[in-house]
């Protein structure tokens, strides 16, 4: 398997150039997208951005939130009739990923924009996703009465008859920890039938993630499959056994 690495400015970029192979036929798998650090005088640096950011009256205090974690710092902050007008300088690897929690935040109110600014010493640990993901733990086709039953853990990406592989990625957990799930599981059947015993499955639709949103929810131990035919995340090391050897290696 060959590997290559890309610079662009923005996943955006990246973005379009995977669109861009996958409906020329091409299948590749894509890593969450990371700055391009450099050394001066022996001190590693990184880039950082001015970001400007329009946002109403009622939002203000969760995306001040946001942007503390991303480790921006607010220069100005001028009040408008019904908005408000941010101007932050903000590390580019802060910025993966923002814009579209600022949509979803602010119901496609918030504007934003952002302009290189120069490169400084390194802010710290931004962290890159506050939840898990479901992890298939069985390869196969998805069931209506499994997903029944792993959508009280969170939010799927798949839907019923779906194929699934081990390591795929299939939905995002509402708790920070990955969570392995079998979404292959069928009904055992017998030839007993009690009042009540059997329900009526509802699922919630699956979340359609776009190419740009896929890059900005992985971590950096996931990738995006992408073929001319499908969009899948998936975990880098797929076994789970071979997994959890590597997690603990690592702490």
């Amino acid at each position: 398997m060959n590997s290559f690495n890309v610079s662009a400015r923005g996943e955006l970029q990246i973005a379009v150039l995977v669109e861009t192979m996958r409906r020329e036929g091409f299948e590749v798998m894509v890593s969450r997208p990371e700055v391009i650090y450099r050394m001066e005088n022996d001190v590693k640096v990184e880039p950082y951005e001015n970001l400007w950011a329009e946002v109403p009256n009622k939002s203000l205090g969760d995306v001040l939130q946001n942007l503390a974690n991303r480790r921006a710092e607010i220069t100005r902050m001028e009040h408008q009739a019904e908005t408000i007008l941010l101007e932050a300088t903000i590390p580019t690897r802060g910025l993966i990923g923002f814009e579209s929690w600022l949509i979803n935040t602010t119901s496609g109110v918030g504007v934003v924009g952002h302009l290189f600014k120069e490169y400084a010493p390194l802010c710290g640990e931004i962290p890159t996703r506050g939840n898990g993901t479901l992890v298939a733990a069985a390869a196969g086709v998805a069931t209506g009465y499994a997903l029944d039953t792993i959508q009280q853990r969170g939010k799927l990406f798949i839907g019923p008859q779906d194929p699934v592989y081990v390591g795929m990625i299939i939905g995002e957990n509402a708790r920070p920890e990955d969570l392995p799930v079998n979404p292959t599981r069928t009904k055992q059947l017998t030839n007993v039938r009690a009042s009540g015993t059997d329900k009526a499955i509802t699922l919630e639709p699956p979340v359609q993630l776009s190419l740009e949103k896929a890059l900005e929810f992985i971590a950096p131990d996931e990738y995006v499959e992408a073929t001319p035919v499908a969009l899948r995340l998936r975990k880098k090391i797929l076994d789970p056994s071979l997994r959890k050897r590597m997690a603990k290696a690592e702490s």
